[in-house]
């Protein structure tokens, strides 16, 4: 279950910094939090519950402090990722609108094609076999369809990789680096043993 609350951890903590309840319960943890019932009951057993049914459940503040703390710490990475996808795709379509905007003005019209979570996150592994990537030479086929067909196929292959090149760069250098390797150890000359002479 995604955490909703993450984004607000810097004020939650702020809160619970600042309180002076040894403990919360449920209704207090859904007001923190903002969740709804089941979900802060799954909160409370994550942090670890006291009490019980007659007198109520309830978690220790400095308990949900340090969870809150670490939780943070360790999944505040997901936040830097959501927000570089939101800003990446914000880039994107301006880029697109502003193409569009300019081939309008010169009386041509774009090549259109719906651009999918695919394309956005590529990378050099997750390309497709129609994309392959040597030392000095990036081959794209396409092989199939109509004219009108492969042209549009050859845009979307072509929107995908400069795509896994913006965001698997050090892969890219790595597999340049390997292929490179290959094909100049395939190119030295074998080294033989000089002829035994007597």
């Amino acid at each position: 279950m995604p955490r909703t609350w993450l984004p607000r951890a810097g004020d939650i903590l702020d809160v619970l910094r600042r309180m002076t309840s040894k403990h919360l319960d449920r209704a207090a943890v859904e007001e923190l939090f903002r969740l709804q019932r089941r979900a802060a009951i799954d909160l409370m057993n994550q942090v670890g519950v006291t009490g019980n049914r007659t007198h109520g459940f309830q978690v220790a503040r400095t308990s949900l402090l340090s969870w809150v703390e670490k939780t943070f710490q360790d999944e505040s990475w997901q936040l830097q990722r959501r927000k570089e996808a939101a800003e990446e795709l914000s880039r994107s379509m301006r880029e697109v609108q502003a193409v569009r905007e300019a081939m309008a003005r010169e009386g041509r019209q774009p090549l259109t094609f719906p651009i999918v979570d695919e394309f956005l996150r590529a990378t050099c592994a997750s390309l497709p076999c129609s994309i392959q990537i040597e030392h000095g030479r990036i081959t794209i086929e396409v092989d199939h369809g109509s004219p009108e067909d492969m042209r549009q196929i050859a845009c979307q292959l072509l929107y995908q990789l400069a795509m896994a090149l913006n965001n698997d760069p050090d892969h890219f250098r790595d597999l340049i680096a390997a292929k490179y390797s290959t094909r100049a150890s395939a190119s030295l000359p074998a080294l033989t043993s000089p002829p035994h002479t007597q």
